[in-house]
């Protein structure tokens, strides 16, 4: 049985570093592993189960490597014949790489886990949508030492039903973003968690 702790938390986009269009209620929820010992390997095995409990296939993973590792990532999902495109955004002074990966079917998301999730630990970005709906946009925000600077980050269309997983620091846990009323209390949330799932919130 898996443990987990969940929160509802106020979403304020100015600290957020990811964008949203055409804004509507969102509701932000951290769902994450109740125990601290190895809470990555926790988070992954729970976020299998829990889109896969969907059922709500396809769905559509972005990350962002590091820029040496594009041609290994490729190999991998070519020679599983998993879906993907790869394309590179800039701002003035920093490029990266970004995958865009479409699975269908809960192996390809098994097989992707084991293969990729060690990004998210890394504290890449990686997040899943259940729609295709992102793209790229620049913004200014606060940086690490305090002063602003332009970041090209993901920008998500709410203007339909929509719903983003996207992994917490160092893979524990992951916050939800949704305008689906499906998740929109943790109450709500609890009837579309994966069955023996166990709700550890003290």
């Amino acid at each position: 049985m898996t443990k987990i702790y969940i929160t509802q938390e106020e979403l304020n986009t100015d600290e957020e570093y990811i964008l949203f269009d055409n804004v509507q209620k969102i509701s932000k929820l951290y769902i994450g592993p109740s125990e601290y010992n190895d809470y990555d390997d926790e988070t992954r095995l729970f976020l299998y189960d829990f889109i896969r409990n969907q059922a709500l296939f396809p769905i559509f993973l972005t990350f962002e490597p590091y820029n040496d590792l594009t041609e290994e990532i490729e190999y991998t999902f070519q020679k599983e014949c998993v879906q993907y495109s790869l394309r590179f955004e800039s701002t003035k002074n920093k490029s990266f790489p970004v995958f865009n990966v479409i699975i269908n079917d809960p192996h390809s998301l098994k097989l992707t886990l084991e293969e990729t999730f060690w990004i998210a630990s890394s504290n890449q970005f990686y997040a899943f949508s259940f729609s295709d709906n992102i793209s790229y946009k620049l913004a200014i925000k606060k940086g690490v030492l305090g002063g602003k600077k332009p970041y090209m980050l993901p920008c998500f269309n709410m203007k339909d039903t929509f719903t983003i997983i996207k992994l917490w620091h160092d893979g524990q846990g992951f916050n939800l973003y949704s305008n689906d009323t499906r998740y929109s209390t943790i109450e709500m949330l609890t009837n579309h968690l994966p069955n023996g799932t166990i709700i550890e919130n003290n």
